[in-house]
């Protein structure tokens, strides 16, 4: 029986129709995981502290970058540095990509120690990104020789470094350098960034290192030239200033990473092993999206916090290289880097009338047997007394009569009595 061509071409819409309805029916149906979801953060300690200020800061701006507009709660789960909500989030939470955590920054150096109570695997988790980071920069008078790090590595003379005092970042940052075998003097007793950068400026050092952006308007005033940063890569580093790790040995670069962690990846978010890639993307393009959204930002500001987005593979690197730490670098890291205390039995102790005091107290001259002899007096590491009782080193005038405990005159005393 013939069929006309009315009824092919009626057939043939009508069999169109149902294939297009068939297949549109799933993707009309498809739904954003994450609407009616509720996401949960974690943090890692009590309400109130750092921690805690990123973890709720994310949890107002989180849902507006995520498909589907999840409610967002935040609970605390303090405990051990850090180590219960760590061990919450690998063990017990769901792994459905609705957990996340604020973890501790030091979370890969606690595993590498076996610290007690540690029962996850930092290679397990999933970063989803850091929310604040920061950078430090190594720096050298723009008028010498070192114009690179490959420079500075090769130089045949002394650079000197000025820093404040052992523990702090300048310190680490100069010694790391003459621990790896960078010509390098350290040149302590300064005591912050602005009394280093005028150093530099009169020659009487020629480099140091700080936070990046305490040393942005150095680097314009006084010609500074940037050769290296560790930490995390401030967006205004361009391919020119290499990252510290490609000019040291293997232990360097490993002792490098230790010091650097707390700056890349200061605030850590994670969610659990087994989330499914799709929605791990999501979690990390909305996390970087929110850390550079305006309205988290201006609220950052208004807290006096800073925000800085340090993406997964960044932190996977620095956690990596954290655990893969020889005993050595580890144990030279837990120790500070610091000097060994010094034996001050052999000092010379000088007394005499105060003569001179210039910067403020940190350079004072007796005079002491006919002849006047110099200190340097630093504010944290100087004992002063005055009168028998404590004082700075600012309540020193001209006319005391003052006694010096130093190495020898010229050096940094240990101790300075005055009446």
């Amino acid at each position: 029986m013939k069929r006309s061509i009315g009824t092919i071409a009626v057939a043939t819409i009508l069999a169109g129709t149902v294939a297009w309805s068939f297949a549109a029916a799933p993707a009309a149906a498809a739904e954003p995981f994450y609407k009616g979801k509720t996401i949960k953060i974690t943090v890692r300690s009590a309400p109130g502290g750092g921690y805690d200020f990123y973890g709720r800061l994310l949890g107002r701006h989180l849902a507006r970058h995520i498909a589907g507009k999840p409610d967002i709660v935040v609970i605390n789960l303090p405990g051990a540095g850090g180590i219960v909500a760590t061990n919450y989030l690998m063990n017990r939470a769901k792994r459905n990509g609705t957990e996340l955590a604020i973890l501790n920054r030091e979370l890969a150096m606690a595993q590498r120690v076996k610290s007690t109570g540690v029962k996850y695997d930092v290679r397990k988790l999933i970063i989803i990104g850091s929310a604040a980071s920061s950078t430090q920069i190594v720096v050298v008078a723009g008028n010498h020789p070192v114009k690179t790090l490959a420079d500075l590595k090769n130089y045949d003379k002394q650079v000197l470094m000025a820093v404040t005092g052992p523990g702090s970042g300048s310190y680490q940052g100069a010694t790391l350098l003459k621990l790896d075998g960078f010509p390098i003097k350290v040149i302590t007793g300064y005591s912050g960034g602005q009394e280093r950068f005028l150093a530099i400026a009169r020659g009487e050092v020629h480099g140091t290192v700080n936070s990046y952006e305490s040393t942005t308007a150095a680097i314009r005033e006084h010609g500074l030239r940037r050769i290296a940063y560790y930490g995390a890569k401030h967006p205004t580093l361009g391919d020119d200033v290499p990252h510290v790790r490609t000019g040291l040995s293997k232990n360097g670069r490993q002792l490098v990473a230790l010091m650097g962690a707390p700056m890349a990846a200061g605030r850590p978010f994670f969610t659990t092993p087994g989330v499914p890639a799709d929605r791990v993307k999501i979690l990390r393009a909305a996390f970087k999206a929110t850390i550079e959204d305006p309205q988290l930002i201006k609220e950052a500001k208004r807290a006096k916090r800073s925000v800085g987005w340090t993406g997964p593979k960044d932190m996977r690197q620095i956690y990596d290289d954290t655990l893969n730490a020889s005993d050595e670098v580890v144990n030279l890291f837990l120790g500070g880097a610091k000097k060994p205390k010094k034996d001050t039995s052999k000092y010379a102790k000088h007394e005499g009338k105060v003569t001179k005091i210039k910067r403020g107290g940190r350079r004072i001259w007796i005079s002491y047997k006919g002849k006047e002899v110099g200190a340097k007096i630093s504010g944290s590491r100087t004992k002063v007394t005055v009168a028998g009782k404590k004082a700075k080193r600012k309540a020193i005038k001209v006319g005391m009569n003052c006694r010096f405990t130093y190495p020898k005159p010229g050096e940094e005393a240990t101790n300075v009595d005055c009446k």
